[in-house]
């Protein structure tokens, strides 16, 4: 029977008062964002892979972004990320329509479990568009703890004018531990093909399988970092080079028109374990009163008020859609499989098992 992760067994996320402090365009779309506690604030004690939700004024909701340094790399109560500018997006707009730095922010964290294992065989890191935050993360982590394995990253992006963070990253190269390789290739869907380019070319999965067809990927280790597509397309090519799917790390970044998750309360254990690491007070609640669709699906709920519910054995959990914020928290804190990506749960009352 698997085992609840110990590290969550108590509440993880801490709010904490913040301002901007630093705000900086790396390519057309994206922004490296710093954000520093005000005084007398907690630490979140996080680490390189994990990532935080960012309340901004006037946006109803928060957003989750992974942490873009590595918190060994920060000076206290200081947390970088990088935000992609996204058309008619409510953080967007408020970042691009006025001077943000400054302005007061809440910070909710640490989440998520995407970090370095603790294998000593080579690091395959591949990143896609605004999944550099969290590998460039984990790397710089390794690079300054000289960690000792192979690490050979791979980024794609659309074109040439979409890459940053080259100086950073040659920066990382040097302090890399010096009996052990580092190798970086950026690699490029949509670049005209009348340019200059002379780098990798295509779906950055495809040429990361290609560029180390004589590595032993049954050793590797392998960190997916981005759009959902980029990983549902990069782990099958992975995993038929022979890269051992248990050691296979992913951090998908889903965004609003993702299904939400849905809960299979005839597999939940009542653990709390999601209830611990849930960033919203009303992202998942307990209910009795259900309407289903045709497969299961939850398709309305009404909260147990207290003087209605006789306990959770009772009851379901049932993710609120219109609350949840597509961070996936709660699906990596479960240890029984009981909340999956998208609709596919069906959502029953314990009575009804």
């Amino acid at each position: 029977m698997p085992v609840p992760d110990q590290r969550i067994r108590t509440p993880r996320v801490k709010h904490l008062d913040a301002e901007i402090t630093r705000l900086t365009r790396l390519s057309d779309d994206t922004l490296a964002l710093g954000v520093t506690a005000l005084p007398a604030q907690q630490p979140l004690y996080a680490q390189a892979g994990q990532f935080c939700t960012l309340k901004v004024p006037g946006v109803p909701r928060p957003r989750p972004y992974s942490l873009a340094r590595a918190p060994s790399a920060e000076r206290d109560g200081e947390y970088s990320f990088l935000v992609r500018l996204i058309p008619g997006g409510e953080l967007s707009g408020w970042l691009s329509d006025g001077d943000p730095l400054g302005a007061r922010v809440e910070l909710g964290g640490p989440l998520g479990r995407f970090g370095l294992d603790e294998s000593r065989g080579p690091m395959v890191c591949i990143a896609g568009g605004s999944g550099m935050s969290a590998m460039f993360a984990l790397i710089e982590e390794a690079a300054l703890t000289r960690t000792p394995r192979d690490c050979h990253f791979y980024y794609g992006a659309r074109t040439r004018r979409d890459l940053y963070l080259d100086e950073e990253i040659a920066a990382l190269q040097s302090k890399w531990h010096r009996d052990y390789q580092f190798t970086f290739t950026q690699v490029l869907s949509e670049e005209p093909a009348g340019s200059d380019w002379r780098g990798a070319r295509g779906w950055v999965g495809e040429a990361a399988v290609h560029g180390l067809r004589d590595l032993d990927w049954n050793a590797a280790s392998v960190f997916l970092c981005g759009p959902p597509a980029m990983i549902d397309a990069a782990t099958p090519a992975v995993i038929k080079a022979g890269a051992d799917p248990v050691r296979c790390y992913f951090d998908r970044f889903d965004d609003a028109q993702t299904p939400a998750p849905s809960i299979d309360n005839r597999r939940c254990v009542l653990c709390d374990e999601c209830l611990l690491v849930k960033p919203l007070a009303n992202c998942i609640v307990e209910t009795s009163g259900l309407d289903l669709n045709a497969a299961g699906v939850a398709v309305a709920f009404e909260p147990l008020a207290a003087t209605r519910t006789s306990g959770l054995y009772y009851n379901a959990l049932v993710v609120d859609p219109d609350e949840c914020i597509r961070c996936g928290a709660c699906i990596e804190a479960c240890p029984h499989g009981a909340i999956q990506r998208g609709d596919a749960a069906p959502v029953v009352t314990l009575r009804q098992c």
